[in-house]
């Protein structure tokens, strides 16, 4: 049985169904309302902020909000917590409301200490199964991340900082007994309507009972995909609102020899460049880079993978509309077993595409074994203030799990020019360095080792010359990328 505890549509208070008539018009439309960009209720691609999902306000913002879902009650199989990180010199004042899948509801005040971390504690709500959190904050420089944990494994991801019309997620999977979710939180004043659609392997599938969902104000709610969608290797999923906007994130579980547990963080448009800081192939394990075209236009995908030792022959195909690029990294003779290498990969001919990464280790690895994560995309390794907050994976009191740990720190240059970087750890009173270096174009710098490992549980502080993309691997976990932290991006200060 999943460790996640499945929630029937029908189960959930909030939850209202468009009627029939209409739900079967959305049917007769066909692939272009699963997979089209310009879906029904969708803005077009010229008037969606180019703004990452989850973006640090600046310090100097009056206030800041973040959305955090796909975490379960206690009485759910993958419980968690919030992780609030203080950048700035000043304690910032927060309010979070948490809301479950059949309404019930609580409210905490809590103060973020300058420069330092939160885990903040509150009362649980009196029923439901699944649960989401709004946080808003008095001022900004403060991110908001989350981490869920379930005997198969754990993980950690940031929490989002913005409302979209479309979600993206590229991997999933539910073959065998692994379980896949989408956990939805309207935080808005105004009902939505949303739909959702899947790509596998033999086509999308638009489940009736997945049309015409109407979410609430301020409602939750989480859809169990395993038993609509069944026993599919590879599914990627995209989430439509009709009307309004909403919050999404992704839950897979791995059940077999090897398990594992992921929390997956939505992508609100696809984009033509996104980068893996550092990935790994383990002897006997499997692993793929999922890119799913959710456009009306063939995407030529170019992959660039790179070695410590230099560039390898890129890899290309040609991503159909809807399609998905399912990239068996694992099969690729030209990466050696246990080396760290990097991938770019570039899209053209449409709107873009999303991309993530899926890694299965052994069974006699250590738990977990298999996870998923986001690939980082451009307006995140881009942002003006070319600074990005990596949060911890809790605190020292109150750790993800036990024995939570930093495996590696990755800055890579994804610019045409060298760019150097710092990384600081944030402690109270000060900003202590780590490491500093010149990346080369196409380069990686790695941190691992006691000058990472020093920074316990403090947020760190990246700050570039350029466009780069950052990311962390966590440990205890079977393989790298089976659990892990992407930077977020922070905003530049205001009237800059």
């Amino acid at each position: 049985m999943s460790p996640v505890h499945a929630v029937r549509a029908s189960d959930h208070g909030p939850e209202r169904r468009w009627p029939v008539v209409v739900v079967v018009a959305a049917v007769i439309v066909g692939t272009a309302v699963v997979v089209g960009v310009g879906t029904r209720g969708s803005s077009s691609p010229a008037a969606t902020p180019a703004t990452p999902a989850a973006l640090v306000s600046a310090a100097d913002a009056e206030s800041s909000a973040w959305y955090c879902t796909g975490q379960t009650t206690s009485s759910g199989g993958a419980p968690g917590f919030l992780v609030l990180s203080n950048t700035t010199t000043q304690a910032v004042d927060a309010g979070i409301s948490t809301v479950t899948d059949t309404g019930a509801s609580v409210s905490a005040a809590v103060s973020v200490p300058a420069q330092g971390v939160l885990v903040p504690s509150s009362s649980m709500p009196s029923s439901g199964s699944w649960q989401a959190e709004t946080v808003t904050l008095d001022g900004g420089g403060v991110s908001v991340s989350q981490a869920v944990h379930s005997p198969a494994g754990w993980s950690v991801v940031p929490c989002v900082s913005s409302t979209s019309a479309n979600w993206y997620f590229a991997s999933g999977s539910t073959a065998g007994s692994n379980g896949l979710y989408v956990a939805l939180l309207n935080p808005t004043s105004s009902p939505v309507v949303v739909d959702l659609g899947f790509m596998t392997p033999t086509g999308p599938v638009q489940p009736v009972n997945y049309q015409g969902v109407v979410i609430d104000p301020g409602a939750t709610l989480t859809e169990d995909v395993a038993s609509e969608v069944q026993n599919a290797s590879q599914v990627s999923t995209v989430v439509t609102a009709r009307t309004g906007r909403v919050v999404a994130s992704e839950v897979q579980t791995y059940a077999g020899s090897s398990s594992g547990l992921s929390l997956v963080q939505g992508l609100s448009q696809p984009q033509e460049h996104w980068a893996i800081p550092l990935a790994q192939e383990s002897s006997g394990g499997s692993s793929e880079i999922d890119v799913f075209n959710p456009g009306s236009a063939p995407e030529k995908v170019t992959v660039h993978m790179r070695l410590a030792s230099g560039p390898l022959a890129p890899l290309e195909d040609t991503v159909a509309p809807g399609g998905t690029w399912a990239l068996a990294t694992s099969h690729e003779t030209r990466i050696p077993a246990g080396a760290n290498y990097s991938a770019e990969v570039d899209a053209t001919g449409g709107h873009g595409v999303v991309v993530s990464r899926a890694v299965v280790a052994p069974a006699a690895a250590t738990v977990p074994q298999a996870g998923v994560a986001t690939a980082v995309d451009s307006l995140t390794s881009s942002a003006a203030a070319h600074e990005w907050i990596v949060p911890p994976p809790g605190t020292q009191s109150s750790p993800a799990v036990s024995g939570a740990a930093r495996n590696a720190l990755t800055v890579l240059n994804v610019g045409s020019t060298p760019e150097t970087f710092d990384a600081h750890a944030v402690e109270p009173g000060r900003r202590r360095l780590l490491a500093t270096g010149t990346i080369a174009p196409g380069a990686s710098a790695v941190v691992t080792g006691s000058t990472l490992s020093a920074a316990g549980f403090d947020p760190i502080v990246v700050s570039a010359s350029g466009h780069t993309a950052v990311s962390e691997d966590l440990a205890p976990s079977g393989g790298v990328g089976v659990v892990g932290m992407p930077g977020v991006a922070l905003a530049a200060t205001l009237g800059h």
